[in-house]
């Protein structure tokens, strides 16, 4: 059994490869998980978005994350000019947050 992962794609097109890397990148948060969430019940959202077309900077990217687990909730919002770094920028940032949420629990 492995966590749920949902993706959305907003203003720009999803494809196989781009699903396959999200997909392949956020199950490192499903290892972290599986001290504190034996019964696998994670739900993790995620959002890969183009920015609105006003931005004078050029392309803006966005990746959302949104992971609910039995008694927490992760949520992370990360913006880059390259769609792959926003990913990547997400993942670290929820992993940090999960390790952290990880550690505390198990101290107590």
């Amino acid at each position: 059994m492995q966590m749920n992962i949902n993706l959305k794609f907003t203003n720009l097109e999803s494809t196989e490869s781009l699903k396959a890397y999200a997909e392949s990148k956020f199950m490192v948060i499903e290892k972290m998980l599986k001290s504190i969430d034996p019964t696998n019940a994670a739900i993790l959202h995620v959002e890969l978005a183009h920015a609105t077309k006003h931005h004078q900077k050029g392309n803006i990217y966005y990746a959302e994350a949104k992971l609910d687990i039995p008694g927490k909730s992760f949520y992370v919002n990360e913006q880059e000019s390259d769609l792959y770094a926003a990913i990547d920028t997400t993942k670290d940032t929820l992993s940090r947050a999960v390790e952290r949420f990880k550690n505390q629990k198990l101290e107590h």
